[in-house]
């Protein structure tokens, strides 16, 4: 079997090419690239991708596919074909499932839960839990958790308040070269919160939470990397102070890396004043400042990645009272849209480092075979397939993924994932131009 995709414009950061030209795969498998690639017309299919992009495949960092436990939100197969139609194919599932991601077994179950016919055909890399539910002092067994295939730990939804057993998880992570996915947040100070602390809580009447409650669990996680040697991801950074904090830790030669989400640099608290449990989230949505802050910080580098923080939720959950309803938003579907609209198109980024921090760096981050175009690099071709100027509506009713929990529902955005292929064709979007395809006729 052999692809061809043709006239795109292919964005390689991990070899930083930038040039108009061709890719084909052969065998699943990216076989050639570049400008000067001939074109053979007897592919089984050419796919003209003039004025599209042809980059590699997006990396979600930080996803939350809910199952096992909580299937009426999200399920293995509906998150990753929302995946799909979202130009990822790699997610990085979160641990703080029900029961925990603290066994092999549990590991074993995904898997097998990804590759099923009906899911969506992207890879699904599992992220361990640091510590047994219920238990927050007690490691689960991370050796055991690598063995069965994890690609990081995280104390995501249950924080580490001690630092004695952050140290502790460090000491051991650093031992197996795997890599924290840290949950930054001190509980005692958030603990009944529900938006960012500040004029606008003050005015609305509800309790907020300071943005130091994010803070010092950044700084406390930083120094204790700089102190062990671990590698260290932030995940959800949401204010400028938490940014100088990573760059000057990053200075001092801590091996520490951060990403952001969607909302945090496109949604402010003063979208709250509706008491729309669409827009909470944690960490809460913060200043315009705050954003100011964070789309500098995306530009220089400090942030190292975007990921989406889907975080799925079933209907009857979310349409309660403000207070009462759950955090997270729904975005697999949204985020390189969002992306794209707020920071390509408004000047920010320029193309090549959007697809570095959704893709390549993300991949690098974690050692997975991804995140590059280069011909044989990975076991599989994984490519996404972009048109950086479709405008579109997002319609939150067309979605594959369970959860409807979107501030986004009808928001216009400029430019979409229309392809992702995953060693074959995994998605292709209902506004792909079916001109584009050229299938040989049989002979």
């Amino acid at each position: 079997m052999k692809t061809i995709l043709k006239n795109g414009r292919i964005l390689d950061p991990s070899t930083n090419m930038d040039v108009v030209g061709h890719v084909i795969i052969e065998d699943e498998a990216i076989a050639e690239i570049g400008s000067d690639v001939e074109i053979e017309e007897d592919a089984d299919q050419i796919i003209d991708c003039q004025g599209l992009w042809i980059c590699p495949g997006l990396v979600d960092l930080h996803a939350h596919l809910r199952e096992p436990g909580e299937d009426h939100k999200e399920t293995i197969v509906s998150g990753t074909q929302a995946a799909a139609a979202g130009g990822f194919t790699t997610v990085c599932c979160m641990p703080n499932t029900t029961p925990p991601l603290d066994s092999p077994s549990l590991i074993d179950f995904l898997f097998d839960r990804a590759a099923s016919p009906e899911a969506g055909g992207v890879f699904v890399a599992p992220v361990g839990a640091l510590t047994k539910r219920g238990e927050p002092d007690r490691l689960t067994d991370l050796a055991a958790l690598k063995r069965a295939g994890i690609v990081a730990a995280s104390d995501e939804g249950a924080p580490i308040q001690s630092a004695r057993t952050m140290i502790r998880a460090m000491e051991f992570c650093r031992q197996l070269d795997l890599p924290i996915m840290a949950h930054c947040e001190d509980e005692d100070l958030s603990l009944g919160g529900c938006m960012n602390e500040g004029s606008v809580s003050a005015l609305l009447g509800l309790k907020g939470i300071p943005r130091s409650a994010e803070e010092i669990m950044v700084a406390r996680n930083c120094l204790l990397s700089l102190q062990t040697g671990c590698r260290l991801h932030i995940m959800r950074v949401s204010t400028w102070h938490s940014v100088e904090i990573i760059r000057q830790a990053k200075y001092l030669g801590a091996d520490v890396t951060c990403e952001t989400n969607p909302q945090y640099f496109t949604l402010n608290e003063e979208m709250m004043q509706n008491f729309d449990p669409h827009f909470k989230t944690t960490p809460p949505l913060r200043s315009q400042i705050d954003i100011d802050i964070l789309l500098q910080a995306l530009a220089d580098g400090t942030i190292d990645a975007i990921a989406s923080d889907h975080s799925p939720h079933a209907n009857y959950e979310v349409q309660v009272p403000f207070e009462e309803a759950p955090y997270g938003m729904a975005t697999l579907e949204t985020s390189l849209a969002t992306a794209l609209t707020a920071l390509v198109h408004k000047g920010v980024l320029a193309p090549l480092e959007l697809i570095r921090k959704l893709s390549t760096n993300p991949a690098q981050l974690l050692g997975l075979d991804a995140g590059t175009l280069q011909p044989f690099e990975t076991p599989v071709a994984q490519i996404t397939v972009i048109d950086p100027d479709l405008e579109w509506t997002f319609d939150v009713s067309k979605t594959f993924s369970k959860g409807k929990n979107t501030p986004y529902h009808g928001t216009q955005f400029k430019g979409k994932a229309m392809m992702a292929i995953c060693g074959s064709e995994i998605y292709r979007d209902a506004k792909f131009d079916l001109k584009r395809l050229q299938v040989p006729a049989p002979a």
